[in-house]
């Protein structure tokens, strides 16, 4: 039942690094969102007890009835994977067996080695409100304008904030996010390798044109990259980084991102606006 514990960096021939730093201002993250550069926060999780506290065993013990939905894609691509993505509805007790290598029944539906099953999809903060006392979804030196508040608003907020889970090699493949929203993922346990594009270079990933209200998507897989069927990707501009348990990855709007796990891996995500992307966002919502 036992899967990889480890999975192998990407080497990206000439990729740029993204800059790891700490304690930055408010007033310096708003200038990096209004300039479109990434960072990585070394110091995000400060003063968070998740640090210890959430590990597989921890999920597995606390919230093993909880029901999700795991796939062997993800995310999931409306315009290709009908009929190609398997995804399963489970109990976080038997995903966590699964990713800890303990006997239970997902390893048998497992494909091939490559197509590790991914919960990519977990919002507990609407009735687990408790586990925001552990984490944060909010970032000392990040404008975030979603409101929190009550009813409603306090519903649309949690939706916002996600736990990714899963064990080594687990990847989400190229894409960006929804309405334009800039997006921070934490990991609280394991690493993870971003490989990222900017904006300007939208047209050289050959993406499906569509709603942008779910994103934008491409087949472009930069671990195997096929340029002869992407051919414009050449020109694109990648950055590679690792992020390391503790540290945080801030991507402004619109950023492309490919990532895969490289050791088992639990990351905090929120989706989010401010004044500078807020234009967009209410643009697509319209």
């Amino acid at each position: 039942f036992a899967l990889a514990a480890t999975s192998p960096e990407v080497v990206v021939p000439g990729a740029r690094p993204v800059d790891k730093v700490a304690g930055l201002s408010e007033a310096e993250m708003t200038l990096r969102f209004e300039r479109s550069v990434p960072v990585v926060l070394t110091d995000a999780q400060a003063g968070w007890s998740a640090r210890s506290k959430w590990t597989f065993q921890w999920m597995h013990d606390n919230f093993g009835q909880e029901e999700m939905v795991v796939s062997d894609m993800a995310p999931f691509f409306p315009h290709t994977d009908r009929g190609k993505i398997q995804t399963v509805s489970t109990s976080m007790r038997e995903y966590m067996r699964y990713v800890l290598g303990e006997i239970n029944g997902l390893r048998c539906l497992q494909r091939d080695d490559d197509k590790v099953f991914y919960g990519n999809g977990w919002a507990p903060f609407k009735e687990h409100e408790s586990l925001l006392e552990d984490v944060s979804d909010r970032l000392y030196c990040v404008r975030d304008s979603i409101p929190r508040g009550a009813g409603p608003a306090r519903e649309f907020n949690t939706t916002l904030t996600k736990v990714f889970m899963g064990p080594a090699g687990t990847v989400s493949r190229l894409h960006h996010d929804t309405y334009a929203t800039h997006v921070w993922l934490s990991q609280i346990r394991g690493r993870k390798q971003f490989i990222c594009y900017p904006p300007v270079d939208t047209e050289c990933l050959h993406c499906f044109e569509g709603d942008e209200t779910e994103g934008r998507t491409s087949l472009f897989d930069p671990s195997a990259p096929d340029y002869d069927t992407f051919y414009k990707a050449r020109s694109a501009r990648a950055y590679s980084v690792i992020v390391e348990e503790g540290e945080t990855v801030v991507l402004p709007s619109k950023w492309w991102h490919w990532a895969k796990s490289l050791t088992p891996s639990i990351t905090l995500m929120r989706n989010f606006v401010n004044e500078v992307n807020m234009s967009e966002y209410m643009r697509i919502s319209r």
